[in-house]
């Protein structure tokens, strides 16, 4: 009976500190840093095969819907051919980081590197 008792306090002791680190670790994860979306946002577009003589820049405003996809409201840049891409790379992509609910719209510069 005396190891069972002893047992079952290890387990309840291993159980309450298991918690403790997963609420610690939890609340950092939840917590919006807008870094670590445009780190997200800009891992999608990393890769391009867009023949580009000289690095160009975008403006792109975005939203975040219920379901943590990027919905692309508008993208202005120097053609179309970089607009339709940044919308096909963004539009309806889940974003795994945080994002506050406050914010409706983001706005966020893209520069696209040219091809090496």
């Amino acid at each position: 009976m005396k190891k069972f008792q002893s047992l079952l306090l290890a387990l309840a002791i291993a159980i309450c500190s298991t918690l403790a680190v997963n609420a610690n670790n939890l609340e950092k994860a939840t917590k919006p840093d807008p870094r670590m979306m445009s780190i997200e946002i800009s891992s999608l577009l990393k890769h391009h095969k867009l023949k580009l003589k000289k690095d160009t820049r975008a403006n792109v405003l975005l939203a975040i819907n219920k379901d943590h996809e990027i919905v692309v409201l508008s993208v202005e840049a120097e053609n179309e051919t970089i607009e339709r891409f940044i919308k096909e790379k963004l539009n309806y992509k889940k974003i795994h980081c945080p994002v506050d609910p406050d914010v409706e719209e983001f706005k966020l510069p893209v520069t696209l590197k040219a091809s090496a």
